[in-house]
């Protein structure tokens, strides 16, 4: 009788562990499922809980620190773009603040999920990531000290200034390349362009247009050249993403397609503007 006994117990515990086995493999087939997602796709996104933002938060109204009810916040156009899209995917919105010229490295890396800065999708960028269709069409112009006025009045009167630009932009590249003798200075922020300009370190500094008007209105030594639009190469800025994140862009655009449509995209613009000036 007792070997009866023990022969079942031997045999309900071998089932049990068989069973135990089994379940073990299935979590792991799981696991190694969820690992091969990207966290940066859109189902790794979802999968996280979260969207990681890379912007710089330097450019009035689009990003930029504000003080709110005494706490440093990042506020702005963009901001409130990517606060709609991690609405829209339902997923808390996560905010790096990064130089500019190190955003699309993290993009790269995996670090961020999404870069909303502002960027135009220059042919070189067009290499290095995805982007997203246009949601803004922007233009740029020169920002100068008031001393200057007499001196700086079309794109011909840059010839062989110092002029100041944002490290890694596409003003970067047209100073480089379009201005005729021009002394380039370019730097990571564009509050640094700000107070070289004050101290008349620089001649001029080229600025997206609402970028430029914001610093002016809040400089009253600042202003921007009225004859000058300097064409960028590109149409307008959109979002950048890793290279290959295909499911995402096309989700994204859906998104801006929907906050178009419904008025959104301007009305964030204006109430940004706004705020900061």
């Amino acid at each position: 009788m007792k070997k009866k006994i023990s022969l079942l117990l031997v045999l309900v515990l071998l089932t049990a562990s068989l069973l135990a086995g089994c379940g073990k493999g299935n979590e792991a087939n799981i696991d190694k499922k969820n690992s091969e997602v990207e966290s940066y796709s859109l189902e790794g996104i979802k999968n996280k809980g979260k969207i990681v933002l890379g912007t710089s938060a330097d450019y009035p109204p689009f990003e930029t620190h504000v003080m709110v009810d005494g706490v440093d916040q990042i506020v702005g156009f963009d901001i409130e773009l990517a606060k709609y899209i991690a609405d829209e995917l339902g997923v808390e919105l996560e905010i790096r603040d990064m130089d500019f010229d190190k955003l699309l490295g993290g993009l790269s890396t995996g670090m961020l999920d999404i870069v909303i800065a502002a960027m135009n999708p220059s042919p070189e960028r067009l290499e290095e990531a995805n982007f997203t269709d246009i949601y803004y069409e922007s233009k740029h112009t020169v920002l100068i000290h008031k001393d200057n006025a007499s001196n700086i009045t079309t794109t011909e009167d840059l010839n062989g200034k110092s002029v100041g630009v944002q490290l890694g932009t596409t003003q970067e590249e047209f100073a480089s390349t379009n201005i005729e003798g021009a002394d380039v200075l370019s730097l990571t922020s564009n509050p640094e362009l700000v107070m070289n300009l004050k101290t008349k370190k620089i001649d001029c500094a080229i600025m997206e247009e609402f970028v430029a008007k914001s610093f002016s209105k809040a400089n009253d030594d600042l202003l921007v050249v009225e004859g000058i639009s300097i064409d960028s190469g590109s149409e307008g800025v959109a979002i950048a993403l890793k290279k290959g994140n295909d499911g995402l862009t096309e989700k994204l655009n859906e998104i801006i397609a929907d906050a178009k449509a419904k008025g959104l995209v301007e009305e964030w613009f204006l109430e940004a503007f706004e705020l900061y000036n």
